[in-house]
Formats: structure tokens, C-alpha cells, sequence
């Protein structure tokens, strides 16, 4: 095989490459514009008071201090599985406050497998100058990795200030998790939290999908460039 033509193999399986490891298989998604349904635990929504441009921004919830879970079946074809979605923390989380000056308890929310594996276990803050221990360090500014604030508008009435004030704030996750049982069960808990009035959450965008392996797309690629060379040698 001459050298250029070697050459055009491997760009044409270069550019293969990021095609075959970006190709996620979704298994199931819900945006909650309509009912969810039997494989969630609760199926209350609520609309936001901030709309979309193109409408109602509704969300699973209310909820507070309780497991809202999701069971998934017919899964034992995946090794591999991504958690996405979108948490909205309402009113006035106060993160890690216990023991402070500002203490009013502290506000937890955290995400585990049916296996009882743990993907997220943090506090949160929407604006308690106490922090959050969700962060890079071990004691975070509130509102620290947040997609957005105050955009949801919800409000809440501070009785120090005494006067209402938008307070919300909206988190997206990813987590990547092995899984070898044909059932998957979530479970997304709020705990420490006060009335839903005072201190409530809600899911929304919920996506899980199954993600190719660690090095299957190089491997795969290869392959591609021998079967390559196999088919121009013989042709030769």
C-alpha cells in the first residue's frame, strides 16, 4: 500500500473515532411537560412561577424531607449507565449551618442506587453565608456549581430583612456508574429540610442513558483501519 493511501485510511479512521465514543444509547428521559409515569414513585408536579419562552416550566415536586425513586427494567444488555438531571432547591436551603452563627440546620440532598451505592451526598446552600460542602472544597461559598439562581421565582420571606425575595437555584449533574442487574433503582432524598413551604426540591430533565466502554471506540477504530488494509491488499 502506498504511503498517502495509508494516510487517508487513518484520517478516515480518525474521524471515526470521536463518532463511535459519543454514541450513547438514551434509555429513558422525561422532561415532565407531561405526567410521568408508574416507574416514579411520585407523579406531582408543579409549575414554576419563571416560565420558558415556550411555557410553563413544570417539574417533578414539591417534595422535602423524602425518597422520590425511579425504577428502570429490561436493562441487563448495559454495562455502562449515565445519570443526568437537572435538581431545584427552593426557598431557603441553608447548607452546612449547624454549629454556626446563621444555623438553621443543615439541608442535604443526595442520589443512591438500589444497591445502596452513593452518587451524591451534599449540602446545599441558596444563600446562607454558612457555605455548602458541595464543591471543590470542603466548605463552599453557597450557590458554588450552580447552573443558575433566582431564576426559577420562587420566593420566600426573610424575617430578618422582613421582606419576600426570589430564592431558588437550579443544579445539572452527570454521574457514570457500572450496572450488571436488569432493574435499576434511584433514589433522590431531601433530608434536614424544613416545611415544603420553607425548604423544598424538585427534579427535572431526567435522562439515563448507556455509555460505551472505556477504550471501545479506539479498539473498534482499528479495526476498522485493518479491515481496511485487508480489503486494499487483497484488491491489490
Amino acid at each position: 500500500m502506498k504511503k498517502n493511501a495509508l494516510a487517508s485510511l487513518l484520517s478516515a479512521t480518525a474521524l471515526l473515532m470521536p463518532t463511535v465514543s459519543a454514541h450513547a444509547v438514551v434509555l429513558y428521559e422525561h422532561d415532565f411537560q407531561s405526567a410521568p409515569g408508574a416507574e416514579w414513585s411520585h407523579t406531582n408536579r408543579t409549575d414554576a412561577p419563571t416560565p420558558y419562552p415556550f411555557g410553563a416550566r413544570t417539574f417533578l415536586g414539591e417534595f422535602g424531607n423524602e425518597t422520590v425513586s425511579l425504577t428502570l427494567t429490561g436493562l441487563s444488555a448495559y454495562d455502562n449507565l449515565r445519570l443526568e438531571f437537572d435538581l431545584y432547591l427552593i426557598r431557603s436551603w441553608d447548607g452546612s449551618s449547624s454549629g454556626t452563627t446563621f444555623d438553621y440546620g443543615n439541608d442535604a440532598f443526595k442520589v443512591t442506587l438500589g444497591d445502596g451505592s452513593v452518587l451524591l451526598d451534599e449540602t446545599f446552600s441558596n444563600g446562607n453565608p454558612a457555605g455548602q460542602s458541595y464543591g471543590p472544597a470542603s466548605l463552599n461559598p453557597y450557590h458554588t456549581g450552580a447552573a443558575e439562581t433566582y431564576s426559577l421565582g420562587f420566593t420566600f420571606y426573610d424575617g430578618i430583612l422582613q421582606t419576600s425575595q426570589v430564592m431558588d437555584s437550579v443544579y445539572r449533574f452527570s454521574f457514570a456508574f457500572a450496572s450488571a442487574t436488569d432493574l435499576l433503582n434511584l433514589n433522590f432524598t431531601g433530608y434536614g429540610l424544613q416545611g415544603v413551604d420553607d425548604e423544598s426540591w424538585g427534579l427535572d430533565n431526567v435522562r439515563v442513558s448507556a455509555v460505551p466502554e472505556a477504550g471501545s471506540a479506539p479498539l473498534m477504530a482499528l479495526g476498522l483501519l485493518v479491515l481496511a488494509w485487508q480489503v486494499r491488499r487483497h484488491n491489490r
